[in-house]
């Protein structure tokens, strides 16, 4: 049986926040909802920002704009 071809998002993983023009932040999950697919991040200057899993990347974006951060996720320890 095959696993999740991603890592999967939990509470306390690490994450970087990647901005349109290649800025970097590093950030905290603080909570998962829909099965994985919503996230909260809480980032260096403590900001609450909301990423969406999107269907056709598969990759975490922006909850409130196309042209938004990503989310990279890191794992817990990183």
């Amino acid at each position: 049986m095959l696993g999740p071809s991603r890592q999967l998002p939990s509470v306390g993983a690490q994450a970087r926040v990647v901005h349109f023009g290649g800025g970097f932040e590093r950030g905290t999950v603080l909570a998962v909802h829909e099965d994985g697919r919503r996230l909260e991040v809480r980032v260096e200057d403590g900001e609450v920002l909301e990423f969406v899993l999107s269907p056709a990347t598969a990759r975490f974006v922006s909850a409130s704009s196309a042209h938004g951060p990503r989310l990279e996720l890191l794992g817990r320890d990183a």
